[in-house]
């Protein structure tokens, strides 16, 4: 398959998203979690190559632009997706969003109720807690880590949460497109710490409720985030709402098991039309 195509989109702040299968249809866009980028959809997006698949760099990740004074917050992603739909003149897209991202996807369709075809949320946390956002808030305040090299780098790179049988040479792939070089030398992650604010910022089993549009709901079966509980809670909560599972899955299902993530995806859009 070919390398993405690379886009800027100008503005404060400047916005980059990846594109795959520019002439096939219908067009998907992808959000992705916190600390990730536009390039961890890049083994999903392998396994769809029947639709336009667009990836983007929310503001403070991967090759996007930070904000100062930070402003990151479900809203504020929001208003990315908005940039990015107009900038592609696109009026029925279905979004696709994994943790933090799926969150940003309803915080905007709660908010424009029409602006997309349907929504999908892959592994999001439903509830949450304040020893979660206690712990968000304490990533928030470590000191930004540079290292010498990009080998040194890559070898110390590491998921949130660190779980999951993921190939060596995905890790590797990932972790590479997740650093940049540090402005003074050497290497560091490819997103800005404060984009930790503390907690989702928006309360997600509403924002379900509130969906006027297809959704689907994934949970990777051995998350702890999305649990099973949680999930059939939302479910009661929206009778437009359905939950797929995808087996022996932890959170970052997208890198672990893209293709049956993939399968999942093509059996809730088949349904769409």
């Amino acid at each position: 398959m070919k390398e993405p195509l690379s886009w800027i989109i100008p503005g404060s702040p400047r916005l980059h998203y990846l594109e795959w299968n520019p002439h096939a249809s219908p067009t998907l866009v992808l959000l992705h979690g916190a600390t990730a980028n536009a390039w961890w959809w890049e083994d999903f997006a392998h396994a769809l190559p029947q639709f336009r698949l667009l990836a983007l760099d929310h503001r403070g990740h991967g090759d996007s632009g930070w904000v100062k004074p930070p402003a990151y917050g479900p809203a504020d992603y929001a208003d990315d997706v908005r940039r990015l739909l107009a900038f592609c003149d696109i009026q029925d897209a279905i979004l696709a969003g994994h943790s933090q991202g799926g969150i940003n996807a309803l915080a905007f369709v709660r908010d424009r109720p029409e602006a997309a075809r349907a929504v999908i949320a892959i592994d999001i946390a439903l509830t949450s807690s304040s020893r979660r956002n206690r712990f968000l808030a304490r990533l928030r305040n470590l000191p930004t880590v540079v290292y010498p090299d990009l080998e040194v780098a890559k070898a110390r790179f590491r998921l949130m949460p660190g779980e999951g049988d993921i190939a060596p040479e995905v890790m590797a792939r990932v972790a590479e497109r997740s650093l940049g070089p540090a402005p003074a030398g050497g290497y560091t992650f490819k997103f800005d710490r404060d984009s930790f604010y503390g907690s989702d910022g928006l309360n997600v089993l509403e924002a379900v409720a509130a969906v006027r549009v297809p959704l689907l709901l994934v949970r990777a079966a051995r998350s702890r985030i999305m649990t099973a509980e949680a999930a059939q809670r939302a479910l009661e909560l929206n009778p437009r709402a359905r939950l797929a599972v995808v087996d022996d899955s932890h959170h970052h299902v997208l890198i672990e098991r893209p293709a049956a993530l993939a399968s999942a995806v093509k059996e809730f859009v088949r349904e769409l039309r």
